[in-house]
């Protein structure tokens, strides 16, 4: 279970990463801006939202599409549940990889050379 820390203004946390990458940028994040908006979404995509200060001056609660998009809050309450909502469907995921990764290195174990070559991909 994770637990969100109380966020300075300024300060933000991230959740885990994409399986077998390491700062990406993409990873969940939430970030307690210094305005007082709480911004939720992939930690590149946040940074930059706070940097060009979307939020600020404009009724915006949400940036971009897809997996960069990037939820904006003005309560703690909301952004922790979205941001654990993120962070769960990623370790989902993470898991579902691990085991793809688990399967194809028996195949390659075992003299499959498809299997072999697609170790490359994790």
């Amino acid at each position: 279970m994770i637990q969100v820390p109380r966020l300075a203004k300024g300060h933000g946390y991230k959740g885990p990463e994409f399986y077998g990458c390491c700062n990406t940028g993409m990873a969940p994040a939430i970030f307690h801006s210094r305005c007082g908006k709480y911004y939720v979404g992939p930690e590149l995509r946040c940074r930059d939202a706070m940097r060009a200060g979307v939020g600020y001056l404009c009724k915006v609660r949400t940036v971009g599409e897809g997996r960069q998009k990037v939820w904006l809050f003005k309560g703690r309450a909301a952004a922790v549940r979205r941001f654990l909502a993120l962070c769960g469907a990623q370790l989902v995921e993470n898991e579902k990889m691990r085991r793809e990764h688990a399967e194809t290195a028996r195949k390659a174990a075992r003299s499959d050379m498809a299997a072999a070559l697609a170790l490359g991909d994790y």
